[in-house]
């Protein structure tokens, strides 16, 4: 199999997006699952996992019942309000659809670096556990100290980190992301995903070069069986098109892997970690 493990889709007259503004025009449109399908035929994907843009349960319900209607999309990351008090009621019902995977939350947003080791969310992380769910953790560079406390206090919960944690490629910055991300990957339980690079480089004038530090560096710490590739479409648009994405891993890590370890981080990874069929 040759699955992107993160994407997008959203329709602008359903809701808006807080994080979406009209000046970001490469994305400012409806990405619906036509689109998918166009973007990703030529590059052979043979199956995705959609996650989640906008904060809410309804947006959840929706893109679950894209998924039922879609072939290609075999996995939804979901968001669901994990303080709440009637989260295994929630999580029970949106269970009803095979295609449920996982939850997401836009941590990186929060303005406490401390947000996802609050009382109630660490035990609506432990509900998710227990119901079979997984974690996707988004977050960036400053966040990092509390994702190693989180790890330990969850040390059996399969969470898969986002963008490799969004170094900060742009700038060259390496310390103390690196020394962060080694300390993570001790955790068999954690993986991680390339994905959402090319946005956190120089949107027109990045190049290959800029990302090598950090691709091997990820290679090196989680190893192939725990890594997973994601395009990040349609926001990977703000910064170059679908293939540019796919072709930067393709570039800088295929030369030195095998074909099994090639065979895990685009496909076989992804089925397992998201028990995906």
């Amino acid at each position: 199999m040759k699955i992107d493990a993160h994407h997008h889709l959203w329709d602008l007259k359903k809701r808006n997006y807080a994080w979406m503004s009209s000046d970001l025009k490469p994305i400012y449109r409806n990405f619906l699952v036509e689109d998918l399908v166009k973007t990703v035929a030529p590059y052979k994907i043979t199956g995705t996992v959609l996650v989640q843009a906008h904060q809410s349960v309804e947006e959840t319900r929706w893109l679950l019942e894209l998924a039922g209607k879609s072939n290609l999309i075999l996995g939804v990351v979901g968001w669901v309000d994990l303080k709440d008090q009637q989260l295994g009621k929630t999580l029970a019902d949106l269970k009803k659809h095979k295609k449920f995977k996982g939850v997401r939350h836009i941590i990186q947003d929060e303005p406490d670096a401390n947000w996802m080791l609050q009382t109630e969310v660490m035990r609506g992380l432990r509900i998710l556990h227990e119901e079979g769910l997984t974690y996707d953790l988004l977050i960036k560079p400053h966040q990092l100290d509390a994702a190693l406390r989180l790890i330990d206090h969850l040390p059996a919960m399969p969470i898969i980190l986002d963008h490799i944690a969004k170094p900060y490629i742009k700038e060259g910055k390496r310390e103390p992301w690196a020394a962060q991300m080694r300390q993570l990957a001790k955790s068999p339980h954690l993986y991680c995903k390339i994905s959402g690079l090319i946005t956190e480089a120089d949107h027109a004038r990045w190049k290959t070069k800029d990302f090598t530090f950090y691709l091997n560096h990820v290679v090196e710490v989680f190893g192939w069986n725990r890594l997973c590739w994601g395009s990040d479409w349609p926001v990977c648009l703000l910064a170059g098109d679908y293939g540019q994405v796919l072709q930067l891993p393709e570039k800088i890590l295929k030369p030195g892997a095998t074909e099994r370890q090639w065979a895990q981080f685009t496909g076989l990874n992804a089925q397992r970690f998201y028990r995906l069929s």
